[in-house]
């Protein structure tokens, strides 16, 4: 029995969107790894922040606690903001491999080169998409062709 294939331009289609898959999947472990850090109060208090479950840890020192109560809630609200910051910093590295980042971290993600990515991506589709709707109206005509030869040109079948 003959080995079908929808022919190379689909396989390679194939492998482009399994690399780009494991690309995503990379990404999205590194963010949901990244542990953002802060702190306050010359150390005394440490702040971390995570994409899941935002603030999620937060030591005061007995020492910290001996500041004016104006003077420790500025503290805490700098640890934690100093965490979220860090934390949104460690995000736009690891996505900085798939989306074109500026040069620029106050600036973020340049939107031209994230657009210009995804463009890429879609042509790339679009492209392969092209590629295997042909090779299907070939694999398509040669399982008519055989069913011909199969049934004979005066034998009654499914035509």
């Amino acid at each position: 029995m003959a080995e079908f294939s929808l022919g190379p331009g689909f396989e390679a289609f194939q492998r482009d969107m399994e690399r780009q898959m494991g690309d995503f999947s990379q990404m999205q472990d590194a963010i949901n790894a990244a542990v953002g850090r802060g702190e306050a109060a010359d150390g005394r208090i440490v702040a971390e922040y995570r994409t899941e479950g935002g603030l999620t840890k937060l030591d005061l020192d007995p020492r910290a606690m001996r500041l004016p109560a104006a003077e420790l809630s500025d503290a805490v609200r700098t640890a934690v903001n100093a965490a979220a910051q860090d934390l949104q910093k460690k995000v736009q590295e690891a996505s900085a491999s798939m989306f074109k980042m500026s040069d620029d971290p106050a600036k973020g993600m340049d939107p031209a080169g994230a657009l210009a990515s995804l463009d890429k991506i879609a042509n790339g589709f679009a492209g392969q998409m092209r590629d295997l709707a042909r090779e299907l109206g070939v694999q398509q005509q040669r399982a008519k062709e055989a069913m011909d030869n199969y049934n004979g040109p005066n034998r009654p079948g499914p035509r």
